[in-house]
């Protein structure tokens, strides 16, 4: 499948409606998931391998593994709205990903690949580091997207947790008016990609 097809494909997901704030649930763009879940496909991170996205939100990096041939792909998100909304999305396209609610310090189990946008820490500092020290513990790969002003902070974290660092990608990270406090239509943040090993 090209990268532009799987594109328009996650294109056709749903959000949720009423996102909270507090969580920091913006939605991963379907043009930099697409991108991502591709190099990983590339990479052969993805075909026959066991996938999990951590805070997985509409299930966008679940569904679009289980679209690429992952032999199994899970998603896991602290609000269960996330959870179904999740579902939903899977069976609109015809892929069957595992979606679980619960809060990613209760993950447990061992992965090929871990795909995840966690919170950028904008509402709470270093609201990212949990994702961050799970994936390290579960996964042998890690795909982690992080503000890029906080590349060099997240790169120490996955060096102290045994992982180094192999691919690192930027983009820019649109995000659509969501929250009351928000006063323009779109803002774009820069955001860095982080591909992590983790070191036998």
């Amino acid at each position: 499948m090209r990268k532009r097809h799987l594109e328009i494909l996650l294109s056709g997901l749903e959000n949720l409606e009423e996102p909270d704030v507090a969580l920091e649930q913006y939605s991963t763009p379907p043009g930099i998931a697409a991108e991502i879940l591709y190099i990983a496909y590339t990479l052969g991170d993805i075909v026959g391998k066991n996938v999990i996205d951590l805070g997985c939100g509409c299930g966008i990096f679940a569904i679009g593994a289980a679209i690429l041939g992952a032999k199994k792909s899970a998603g896991i998100d602290a609000d269960p709205r996330a959870v179904e909304k999740a579902m939903e999305n899977a069976a609109k396209l015809g892929v069957e990903p595992e979606f679980f609610c619960s809060d990613v310090e209760d993950v447990t189990g061992s992965y090929d690949t871990v795909l995840q946008n966690p919170p950028f820490g904008c509402q709470s500092k270093h609201a990212d580091l949990p994702f961050v020290k799970k994936a390290a513990e579960i996964g042998k790969v890690i795909y982690s997207l992080h503000r890029a002003e906080t590349e060099r902070f997240i790169e120490q974290e996955f060096l102290r947790r045994n992982c180094r660092i192999t691919h690192k990608e930027k983009y820019a990270f649109p995000i659509k008016r969501t929250y009351k406090f928000h006063r323009k239509n779109e803002l774009k943040f820069e955001v860095v990609m982080l591909r992590a090993e983790r070191l036998k």
